[in-house]
């Protein structure tokens, strides 16, 4: 006889951002049994990434999004202003589509209720507690799940799944329970995020320009999103948090070139939130009975701007993945591994070379007002920062000494 407190389905998904929404939509779409579990009744505003690629609007109108909601849901930024505390500048512009700002609330809840429309078993409001995966094949997973804020007993419920896939992000229930979370000391940042008001405001279907300031261990990206405000992202060391959030936020600023936006005095719309870690790393991105996609998979830091583009690429990688595995393919977890590192990992020598270079102020500097000064170098720079053309391009040796040489 069938137990009635345990649920089954094909794929659980722990995590209800853009990676696990976009992939309960593409499995549903595929015939699979996959049931969504998102901690928050509602989506709510958190650390997260608002600035986003220009190909990110394309996917999000390939999942099903109309190209009208995504204009409501984002705010077009024509380019990024790029200053240093030190007194180097220049502009990055896009010229081949715009880059978004998001806003991330409502784009979280719109992806959730087109994965719901296409059939997918979403649960918010929903934790899951724990979970178990398979040392061997053929047996299932299982978690268990309980409401928001409640005890496990006697409310928790056990949900049987073929597969468990990982979109619950850096702190990865998941992928520990894999074991296969790896240290992360070298960056040791963290993020600060929020909202303000911009009195400055272009109207909603006109393109505005952002801004990412650069100083001594730390910088901020400023995006323009809808509804007239700016979002501040600020990643900083992590000790840094040590100080109460608004006295850090009120340094920072202070230190901005110039003469100052009327958005820096402006009052916040919404709470600061922080993360106290940003960079995550994994050994592998699947293995017996569990997937990472976003986020879970691997993350260094914001700074590119690719984690909302990165989120969508890797669900639509992992639900061809999943739907061979369920077929009988049982090579496709594998495949999907070793297909994720190889998309993203010339990105990735990218962002640790930026890396390097924030970590050296004047260095950082001196390759600003190269930038400023060498045009070709920019669209090469912007192109690779997009995703429009090979990250590859950006570590030709050719293209650093370009860069670089006086």
């Amino acid at each position: 006889m069938d137990d009635p407190m345990i649920d089954e389905t094909d794929v659980a998904i722990v995590g209800g951002g853009p990676a696990g929404a976009a992939l309960a939509t593409r499995l549903a779409g595929l015939g699979v049994r996959a049931t969504l579990f998102e901690r928050s009744p509602q989506p709510k505003w958190r650390a997260c990434g608002v600035f986003s690629s220009p190909l990110t609007a394309r996917r999000l109108i390939e999942l099903g999004l109309t190209a009208g909601r995504v204009a409501d849901l984002s705010r077009q930024i024509s380019g990024l202003r790029l200053h240093t505390t030190g007194g180097a500048d220049c502009e990055l512009v896009y010229q081949h589509g715009h880059a978004r700002g998001f806003d991330r609330v409502r784009l979280d809840e719109s992806l959730l209720a087109r994965a719901q429309d296409a059939g997918a078993d979403i649960r918010t409001g929903v934790v899951v507690r724990s979970v178990d995966l398979p040392h061997s094949a053929g047996r299932p997973c299982r978690l268990q799940v309980s409401q928001t804020g409640t005890d496990r007993d006697p409310e928790s419920r056990t949900v049987q799944a073929r597969l468990v896939v990982g979109a619950d992000g850096p702190a990865s229930l998941v992928a520990r329970t894999a074991g296969v979370t790896l240290a992360q000391r070298w960056l040791g940042k963290a993020g600060i995020t929020f909202h303000r008001a911009d009195p400055d405001a272009a109207p909603p279907a006109e393109a505005m320009t952002g801004t990412f300031v650069f100083g001594k261990g730390w910088y901020v990206g400023i995006a323009p999103v809808p509804r007239g405000r700016v979002n501040v992202g600020i990643v900083v060391p992590a000790v840094y948090l040590a100080a109460p959030l608004e006295a850090t936020i009120a340094r920072l600023l202070a230190q901005f070139p110039s003469p100052h936006q009327r958005w820096w005095a402006a009052p916040p719309t919404d709470s600061y939130v922080a993360a106290g870690s940003l960079a995550h790393r994994v050994k592998r991105a699947s293995g017996p009975g569990f997937l990472l996609v976003g986020d879970a998979a691997g993350f260094i830091d914001p700074l590119t701007g690719d984690g909302l583009h990165r989120a969508l690429v890797s669900s639509e990688l992992a639900a061809e993945a999943i739907t061979r595995w369920l077929r009988g393919d049982a090579a496709t977890l594998d495949d999907y591994d070793r297909q994720l590192r190889a998309r993203f990992r010339n990105k990735d020598v990218v962002s640790w070379v930026l890396q390097g270079f924030l970590a050296q102020p004047a260095l950082l500097d001196y390759a600003v007002r190269r930038l400023a000064s060498r045009r070709r170098q920019r669209e090469i720079l912007t192109l690779v920062l997009t995703d429009q053309v090979p990250a590859s391009r950006g570590l030709d040796p050719r293209f650093l000494a370009r860069l670089l040489t006086p």
